[in-house]
């Protein structure tokens, strides 16, 4: 009778404090938003389901520190704060996930000049079609990411920097728009560079080619052509990799910059008007 008594209590326990589950499934739903874009730690929507412990987990260890969301008044306010609150996430998620799109968009230059677009792979996280190279730099950027704990900065940040960001209160304008333009633009600027040596060696071999076929007619350039453009390609991106780790090295220890500036910039806006 006393346990049954005792499990009676537990809705009205959950009514005095609908603030703090009010906060938790915000919380929830931020967490979600970053794990659907995030690199290395989800891989799209479809794998939600195996990523819901820690979205949980981590959602509850961000109660314990963050401020408390005030109760919504009409269900107006409680989509919009849902919505704000998934966008957060996702955007914290994007930064990095944009440098891992200029790089794969590098070796995507790179693989298409070398001719290996005819053979391309199934990305999981986007679910469209990539060639060897650019799936290669895409993970080895993911690499990058996690050994230099570039995790654990998003996740902090998600988190809202131990509990300076009141859940609810994220608006995209501003810096943070700006930022995220940016980063855009930093897309086809990581990729151009990435690809730079291999797609201009590739150039001249394929000048120097069109050369040889004028010389001497009676070679098929085509069939010659295409392992020594392969080989070139492959022999140069063997040799740029150490370089090309470095440099991806450089841009993702911008991602801490980054996510705090945008979380800093989240802190300033004022509460939403309940």
């Amino acid at each position: 009778m006393h346990t049954d008594l005792e499990l009676l209590k537990i809705p009205e326990a959950i009514l005095q404090n609908m603030h703090i589950v009010w906060t938790f499934l915000l919380l929830m739903t931020r967490f979600t938003g970053f794990f659907i874009v995030v690199p290395g730690l989800g891989a799209g929507i479809m794998g939600l389901a195996v990523r819901m412990p820690a979205i949980i987990v981590l959602a509850y260890a961000s109660l314990l520190s963050s401020p408390e969301a005030p109760l919504p008044p009409d269900w107006g306010i409680v989509i919009a704060s849902v919505v704000t609150e998934l966008l957060f996430g996702m955007v914290l998620g994007l930064v990095p996930y944009l440098i891992v799109a200029g790089a794969q968009t590098a070796g995507q230059l790179a693989g298409t000049s070398m001719g290996l677009g005819q053979a391309q792979l199934i990305d999981p996280t986007s679910g469209g079609t990539v060639t060897e190279l650019s799936k290669l730099y895409g993970d080895l950027v993911i690499l990058v990411f996690l050994l230099l704990g570039g995790h654990h900065v998003a996740v902090y940040a998600v988190s809202g920097l131990g509990g300076d960001v009141i859940p609810g209160t994220f608006q995209l304008q501003g810096v943070t728009l700006e930022l995220l333009i940016n980063r855009s633009a930093d897309i086809f600027r990581v990729g151009m560079l990435l690809s730079a040596p291999v797609v201009v060696a590739l150039l001249l071999t394929q000048f120097v080619m069109g050369l040889i076929s004028k010389a001497v007619p009676s070679i098929n350039i085509f069939v010659v052509s295409f392992p020594i453009t392969a080989g070139i390609g492959l022999t140069l991106t063997l040799i740029a990799l150490p370089s090309a780790t470095a440099f991806i090295a450089r841009q993702t220890t911008t991602i801490e910059n980054v996510v705090v500036l945008i979380s800093e910039q989240t802190k300033k806006v004022e509460q939403v008007p309940h």
